[in-house]
């Protein structure tokens, strides 16, 4: 059920469409006051230099309110069926589901083995009733609404939304996966996930947005603009890989925050995959709060036609004997745009760390554009951080052997692109995360 209304009555109609406490619902509407308190951000900041804020305003569409109905359990083999997003590898080894369509309630299933162990994996709206002291503990620490105009946005508005809790000790070995998809026209969308490893624990999630076909477009890719949130939090000597993909439609804008804090003796590989939407804007960070803490970012990004990315991210190791590790690959053809920010920043009582941070642009055609920026903030002298940036078109020669060869053109581009993306893509050890990440990439390649 969707209408037109003013921001502080969609988050009342918001909180009481769900039945939630009193504290969500205050949390809400602070940050509607945030959102309409804080100024659009100054295109002078140097992360706003290459993306115009007005384009993520939702003044001409109508937020998606929940229907009121609950989320619905299904069968592990019921819930394969409804998702043709995994391989053939990648379903046999699926731990959980979770599909989410607009405001519809979601399906979702969880193999009996982790939900006997005390893994939950459900809505946000759900978890909010069934389990109310982890989320009010957890929820907006990671992103709170004072992080960003946008940011505020989406904890006032959101609905549904993904909750993976996993209790101290687990270690779930396959993957989870949640998709988001959004089918209606001229609509604004506001995924939030939340995920929380207890000490010890450990999990593989796939986080994946996109659009669906709305039939008042004649099929076309329906207008959307989508403010998405991403927390988590990962104890002690916990591990997390967590992968989330931008698949969005051709017509849609995309604000995407994320924010990751890791504990003593914990993990976090985070993978970003963009492949689609008109217009990106993704923040990505990972504070390492405790010592021995590791943290690897990975970025996957092809671009094409006239789309724009706009990526930061940042390291952040609050505590000594820390490490972070930074790989992100752009491939850009037609006239599309990326610019990348990358910041290092090693506090005052962050000694014995280790930093490194690379970011490879290839360039297909002349149109496109990259623009790279590192950035290192070091406080403390006893550390090591390096760091590394090229932009440029693809190798001529390269293409020559392999036009000799007796490969057309696109053929040969297409291989050196797979080679370009597999330095990075194979560092993901896990095979099914592996393979999933090869089908994106290859669905990407097979539009060309």
């Amino acid at each position: 059920m969707s209408t037109l209304m003013t921001g502080a009555e969609a988050v009342h109609t918001i909180t009481q469409a769900g039945n939630e406490p009193d504290w969500l619902g205050h949390w809400r509407l602070q940050a509607w006051e945030s959102y309409e308190g804080t100024p659009l951000p100054d295109r002078v900041a140097h992360l706003w230099r290459y993306s115009e804020p007005e384009k993520f305003l939702i003044d001409k569409v109508e937020p998606l309110l929940p229907d009121g109905t609950k989320g619905r359990a299904i069968d592990q083999a019921a819930a394969m069926a409804l998702s043709d997003k995994f391989s053939s590898e990648a379903t046999q080894n699926l731990a959980g589901l979770l599909i989410q369509q607009d405001a519809q309630a979601p399906a979702f299933a969880l193999e009996d083995k982790w939900r006997d162990a005390g893994v939950i994996l459900c809505d946000l709206a759900a978890a909010v009733q069934q389990h109310p002291e982890i989320v009010e503990k957890h929820l907006g620490k990671q992103v709170p609404i004072e992080e960003s105009k946008f940011a505020a946005l989406n904890a006032a508005l959101f609905s549904g939304g993904v909750f993976l809790y996993v209790p101290a000790g687990i270690k779930i070995g396959t993957p989870v996966h949640a998709l988001y998809q959004s089918g209606q026209d001229l609509e604004a969308v506001f995924p939030r996930t939340l995920v929380v490893l207890e000490e010890g624990a450990s999990a593989i999630m796939i986080d994946e947005y996109g659009t669906a076909p709305d039939a008042s477009t004649n099929g076309a890719s329906p207008r959307v603009i989508a403010h998405a949130v991403t927390e988590a939090s990962v104890g002690k000597n916990a591990k997390l890989q967590y992968v989330n993909v931008q698949n969005w439609g051709t017509r849609t804008r995309s604000h995407y925050t994320q924010k990751i804090h890791l504990g003593r003796d914990a993990q976090a590989v985070s993978v970003g995959v963009g492949l689609g939407g008109l217009y990106n804007k993704t923040d990505v960070r990972t504070e390492l709060r405790g010592d021995n803490a590791y943290s690897e970012m990975i970025g996957v990004l092809f671009g094409d036609a006239s789309q724009h990315f706009d990526n930061h991210t940042e390291h952040i190791h609050v505590h000594g004997h820390t490490y972070s590790d930074l790989d992100f690959k752009v491939v850009l053809e037609n006239s599309a745009r990326s610019a990348y920010t990358g910041l290092i920043r090693i506090d005052v009582d962050a000694a014995d760390s280790e930093a490194y941070q690379e970011n490879r642009n290839l360039l297909l055609d002349k149109e496109c554009r990259a623009e790279s920026i590192p950035e290192l903030e070091i406080l403390n002298e006893n550390v090591r951080c390096t760091h590394g940036a090229t932009v440029g078109p693809i190798d001529e020669e390269q293409v020559f052997y392999l036009l000799t060869r007796g490969l057309s053109l696109r053929a040969a581009e297409r291989i050196i692109v797979e080679g370009f993306f597999a330095t990075v893509l194979d560092r993901i050890d896990d095979k099914a995360m592996h393979a999933r990440l090869w089908d994106y990439v290859h669905g990407k390649l097979a539009t060309r």
